[in-house]
Order: structure tokens, then C-alpha cells, then sequence
């Protein structure tokens, strides 16, 4: 079975087993995160189209841990002025690996 599901700004295609990275929440390592905006499920059976939502679906899922993404570099450079600011950043998300999709 797999199913679409919308997570703060993302939208996500994911099957049981998967893991995925969202955004950084209070959740304990080894907790549960339940995701209840389900856009689409599909199965064997067949496929159910949300109208925004599928009513009643909800993919569960068991927090792996905090990650760290990639590191970006920003530069702001000023020609002639001897002077530069090099700024770097890294996105902390979550790990999920996802359980159950009950639909």
C-alpha cells in the first residue's frame, strides 16, 4: 500500500518500511508521529483521491532520531571594500520510519 501525505510545507509519497526527513519537532527518540493529511492511498483494490483530505487514513510512524542536512555556504561579497560575511547553515530534520498506513 502506499499513500501521499502532506507534512508542514512537503508532500510526501511513502510505503511501509520507508524512512523520511521532516521538519525538526518535540517528539522523543523511539515515539510515534501520526500523519492524518493523507492526500492519496493507493492499493491493489484500487485508489482513493482525497477532496483536499482521504477520510478516515492515517499513516503511523516511529521516530528514528534528529539528522542534520547538508551544509550550505552563503556569501555576501562587496567588490572594492575588502570585506566579505560567509555565513553557513544546516538544516536539522527529523527521522521517521514509517509503520502502518490505516485507510
Amino acid at each position: 500500500m502506499t499513500a501521499i501525505i502532506e507534512d508542514a510545507a512537503g508532500q510526501f509519497r511513502v510505503q511501509a518500511g520507508d524512512c523520511l526527513q521532516i521538519d525538526l519537532r518535540e517528539v522523543p527518540e523511539g515515539g510515534s508521529v501520526v500523519f492524518d493529511k493523507v492526500l492519496l492511498l493507493s492499493s491493489p483494490e484500487g485508489r482513493r483521491i482525497g477532496t483536499p483530505y482521504v477520510a478516515g487514513a492515517r499513516v503511523r510512524g516511529t521516530v528514528l532520531g534528529a539528522a542534520k542536512g547538508p551544509r550550505t555556504i552563503a556569501l555576501h561579497f562587496r567588490k572594492r571594500k575588502g570585506s566579505a560575511v560567509r555565513r553557513g547553515h544546516r538544516q536539522k530534520y527529523l527521522q521517521v520510519r514509517i509503520e502502518a498506513i490505516e485507510g
